[in-house]
C-alpha cells in the first residue's frame, strides 16, 4: 500500500515538474518546480507520520487495557485477606464501633472530637462573659462536630444573661464566633402573690456584675442592637443625637426636657468609652465623651 501511494505520487510529480518546465518561462518553471518538490515532500512525510501515530496510538491502547486489567486482578487477590483481617479485629475488639465498609473507627478520632467540642465551648464561654460577666449555659441538644464545621447554627440555653434565656451560635468561614441572644418562652403570666414588691432577701442575692471585660463583644451582642432600634427611630422623627448616661440610660431631648428612651445592660464604664467611641465611629457612628455621658450622632 506505501509503495503504490508513493508511485503514484512520484508520477505525479515528474508530470507537474514536464508541463511546468513546458508552459513557463526558464526562471519562472524553476520556482515553480522547486516549489512542487517541497509540496511533494511534505504530503508524503505528513502520510508516513500520520499513518505512524495511528500504529503507535493502537499499540498504547492495548498496552492500557492489558495493564488494567493485571491491577484489577492483583488488587482483587489483595483485597480478600485485608477485609478478612478487618472482620478477624473488629469481632476480637467489640467495644469499638464498625463503620459499614467493615473498618474500624479508632478510639483517637473519638478523643479529637471531644477536644475540638471542648475548644469551642470555651470560646462559647469566652464570648458570653465579655458581655455578661455572670454568664453560664449548656448545649440545647449536644451538636455534631462535622455540623458546627460546616457552619451550622446551634442553639445553647443560656441563664444570668439579663432576660435572654437562649443563644444561637455559629462560626463564619473564617471562624469567628457569632452570637446572636433571644428570648424563649411560653405565653402564659407567672403566677405569684401578685404583688411588685422584691424581698429584701432576694435584693441582697442579687450581685452586681462586674465591669465588661471587652467592649466589642458587648456592643456585638447587647450595644449595637439596641442602638440600631433606637437610631432607626430617631432618625426617622428628625433627631441627629442621643446621649448615653452611665448607668446606661438612653436619653434624648425634647423641648429642653430628657425623654428615657431605652436603657442598655452592662453598660461599659467610663475607662472604657474611648474604645467604645473607635468601634462607633467603625460603624459610622460619631462619638464624643461630655463628662458624665456619652454623645453618639449620626448625621
Amino acid at each position: 500500500m506505501r509503495k503504490t501511494v508513493f508511485t503514484h505520487s512520484m508520477k505525479i510529480l515528474i508530470v507537474s515538474l514536464l508541463l511546468l518546465a513546458v508552459f513557463f518561462k526558464r526562471e519562472r518553471s524553476q520556482k515553480l518546480m522547486v516549489l512542487a518538490l517541497i509540496l511533494w515532500i511534505t504530503v508524503i512525510a505528513g502520510i508516513f507520520l500520520f499513518r505512524q501515530s495511528g500504529k503507535l496510538a493502537k499499540k498504547c491502547r492495548a498496552a492500557l487495557s492489558a495493564l488494567k486489567q493485571t491491577s484489577g486482578q492483583t488488587a482483587a487477590v489483595s483485597e480478600r485477606p485485608v477485609q478478612t483481617a478487618m472482620v478477624q479485629e473488629a469481632a476480637a475488639e467489640p467495644d469499638q464501633p464498625v463503620s459499614p465498609k467493615g473498618s474500624v473507627f479508632p478510639a483517637s478520632d473519638n478523643r479529637e472530637q471531644e477536644a475540638m467540642l471542648l475548644h469551642i465551648s470555651l470560646r462559647i464561654t469566652e464570648k458570653l462573659k465579655s458581655a455578661y460577666p455572670q454568664s453560664v449555659w449548656q448545649w440545647k441538644d449536644t451538636p455534631s462536630l462535622q455540623g458546627i464545621l460546616n457552619g451550622e447554627t446551634i442553639r445553647i440555653l443560656v441563664e444570668n444573661m439579663d432576660t435572654y434565656t437562649h443563644a444561637d451560635i455559629s462560626f463564619d468561614r473564617f471562624g469567628r464566633i457569632h452570637v446572636e441572644p433571644m428570648v424563649i418562652g411560653s405565653f402564659a403570666k407567672p403566677s405569684g402573690t401578685g404583688s411588685n414588691t422584691v424581698s429584701a432577701a432576694a435584693a441582697d442575692e442579687t450581685t452586681a456584675e462586674p465591669s465588661v471585660v471587652d467592649v466589642r463583644v458587648w456592643y456585638e451582642l447587647i450595644g449595637q442592637k439596641v442602638l440600631e432600634e433606637q437610631i432607626t427611630d430617631l432618625n426617622a422623627n428628625g433627631h441627629s443625637m442621643l446621649t448615653i448616661k452611665e448607668n446606661g440610660d438612653i436619653v434624648i431631648n425634647r423641648q429642653k426636657k430628657e425623654v428615657l428612651k431605652a436603657t442598655l445592660d452592662s453598660f461599659p464604664e467610663k475607662n472604657y468609652w474611648k474604645e467604645l467611641v473607635s468601634i462607633l465611629e467603625e460603624n459610622e457612628l460619631k462619638g464624643k465623651i461630655t463628662g458624665n455621658s456619652l454623645q453618639i450622632s449620626w448625621i
